[in-house]
C-alpha cells in the first residue's frame, strides 16, 4: 500500500470525525442540554435563564401594584367628589355635646330638613332627596353620623336642628332618618328642647319604647317585604305614637335607603317631599 494514500485516508477520516462532532455539538446547544441545571454548564446561559423570570416577575409585580393602588384610590376620590359635589355647601356645626360635626347644606328657606343616614351609607347618599327638598324651596342638611356611638348620633341630630334654627333662620324643622338613622331620629325627637316639627321614620329596628313620647307630624315607612324586625318595629311605633301619624308600606323587600334603588324609590322621595311641604305649611 502507498504510504501517502494511507496518510491521506487517515487525515480524511479524522476530519470527518471532527466535523461530525462539531455538528453534534451545535445541535445540542440549539435544542438545549437536558443535563444543564441552575448554576451548572455555560455561565452565560445560566445567567440568562435565571435573570429573565426575575425581570418578568418584577414587571408583573409593578403592574399588579399599580392596579391595586388605582383600585384603592378610585373609591376614595369618588367619595370625596360626592361629598363636595358643588351642588351643596360643606358646613360644620356643634353637636349637642360640643363635638364638631360635618354636614352638607342644600338650598335655603324658613323650612328645613335634616337627613340621617343608616349604617353603610354616607351623608352624600341623601343628595338626590336633599336636592328635591331644596328645589321645593326649603333648606336640606345631610349630616355624618357615627352609629357606633348611639348617644352621639342622637346629639348630632339635635345639634343639626339647633344649627338650622340659629344659623339658617329655619322656623320649621323636619328630621328624616333611615334604619339606624331612624332610631337616632326617634330618640332625638323626644329630647327635651329639641323642637322637631316633623319626623319621617324609615325602617327603624329599635327604639319602639320611645314612640308614645314622640311629637309633631309623624310618617312611618317600611318595605312590606323587609325583615321581620323592621316591619314589626315600624308597626309597633305607629300604633304607639300619638297623632297626627301615618304609616306607608311600600311594595319592596329592600331595607331603608336601599329602597331608593328600586321602582319604589321615586314614591319614597315623593312621600318625603310631600310630608315636608305639609308640615312646613301647617
Amino acid at each position: 500500500m502507498d504510504p501517502t494514500i494511507g496518510r491521506r485516508q487517515t487525515v480524511k477520516l479524522l476530519g470527518g470525525l471532527i466535523v461530525t462532532g462539531g455538528l453534534a455539538g451545535c445541535t445540542s446547544d440549539e435544542a438545549g442540554n437536558p443535563d444543564q441545571t441552575e448554576g451548572a454548564g455555560n455561565g452565560t446561559t445560566t445567567s440568562s435563564n435565571t435573570e429573565q423570570p426575575t425581570a418578568t416577575t418584577d414587571s408583573t409585580a409593578t403592574a399588579t401594584a399599580t392596579q391595586t393602588e388605582s383600585a384603592t384610590e378610585e373609591p376614595t376620590s369618588t367619595a370625596t367628589e360626592k361629598e363636595e359635589s358643588g351642588k351643596g355647601k360643606a358646613v360644620s356645626f356643634a353637636s349637642d355635646d360640643g363635638r364638631t360635626v360635618e354636614g352638607t347644606l342644600y338650598g335655603s328657606g324658613s323650612c328645613a330638613v335634616v337627613f340621617a343616614h343608616g349604617v353603610g351609607f354616607k351623608r352624600s347618599a341623601w343628595e338626590p332627596q336633599a336636592l328635591e327638598v331644596a328645589n321645593g324651596g326649603h333648606a336640606a342638611l345631610t349630616v355624618s353620623l357615627n352609629h357606633d356611638n348611639e348617644t352621639g348620633a342622637v346629639k348630632t341630630l339635635v345639634g343639626a336642628v339647633n344649627y338650622l334654627r340659629e344659623k339658617q333662620s329655619a322656623k320649621t324643622v323636619v328630621v328624616v332618618g333611615s334604619s339606624a338613622g331612624a332610631n337616632a331620629a326617634v330618640k332625638a325627637n323626644t329630647v327635651s328642647g329639641a323642637n322637631i316639627d316633623g319626623s319621617v321614620i324609615i325602617a327603624p329596628g329599635r327604639a319602639a319604647e320611645y314612640a308614645p313620647d314622640l311629637s309633631g307630624d309623624l310618617l312611618f315607612v317600611v318595605g312590606e317585604g323587609d325583615e321581620r324586625q323592621y316591619v314589626g318595629t315600624t308597626d309597633a311605633m305607629h300604633q304607639a305614637a300619638p297623632k297626627p301619624k301615618r304609616l306607608e308600606k311600600l311594595s319592596t323587600d329592600k331595607h331603608g335607603q336601599e329602597i331608593f334603588d328600586t321602582n319604589q324609590g321615586s314614591k319614597l322621595t315623593q312621600l318625603i317631599t310631600e310630608f315636608t311641604d305639609t308640615t312646613c305649611s301647617g
